[in-house]
This record gives structure tokens, sequence and C-alpha cells, in this order.
């Protein structure tokens, strides 16, 4: 019996997000599922991008989402997701947007000592 050469669908839909990235399936940026972006007013310029990267500019123009929240609109997996951002957070196209209220320089370092104390008197 010859064996089967057929692709399968699954199988395309498996090997197709890896081409939208060239094979890569990490970014050089330090991006979680909760990894809040917004696109940049200069990324309407941009030329030459997939669908993929304009639809990620679309969903984030004007709101911020989560890296978790891209990839389910994009219905990709999200390591696929963090290389695309990454390559827009190359070109400027994308900023990571801090919450109001975790910036780092508003750690009140009395109420955490104040924390700690009562946890360890537990």
């Amino acid at each position: 019996m010859a064996p089967d050469n057929s692709w399968s669908d699954s199988l395309l839909r498996d090997v197709r997000p890896y081409t939208l990235t060239g094979g890569r399936t990490s970014s050089p940026h330090p991006l979680d599922l909760t990894t809040c972006l917004l696109a940049r007013p200069t990324a309407r310029s941009l030329t030459g991008l997939s669908p993929e990267s304009e639809s990620l500019l679309v969903y984030c123009t004007g709101t911020v989402l989560s890296v978790a929240e891209i990839a389910a609109r994009l219905q990709q997996p999200v390591q696929i997701v963090k290389v695309l951002v990454g390559d827009l957070l190359d070109c400027d196209a994308l900023e990571v947007a801090t919450p109001v209220g975790f910036a780092r320089e508003t750690v009140d370092t009395e109420l955490l000592e104040a924390l700690l104390e009562g946890l360890q008197r537990l």
C-alpha cells in the first residue's frame, strides 16, 4: 500500500501561522498574555504589512488590548501574535501601554511593609 502524501486541512492550519513569522517562534520583547498595547498614530503610514499585522494595528487603534485579546481576535496562537507584536514594536507602530495606577514609581513602600508585617503575624 502506498503512503498517503496528501496534506490535510488541519496540518495546513497548523503550519500556516508559522509562515507569517518566517518560522520565528519568539520575540525579543518581554511580552506576556496581559501585556497591553496601543497603536501609535504613525502606524497608519506603514506599508508592506501582512494582513494579520494590519488587522492587529486596526484592533489596537484608539483602544488598549492585551496580547491575549489580540490573539483571540486574530484567531492565531499567542506565540505567533507575540512575534507580530514584536515586529510592530521594533518599527514603532505599537507601544506598550501601562495601565493607570501601575506605574513603578508610585509604589507605596510603607503600605507594602505593613502588609508584610501583617502576613508575618498570621
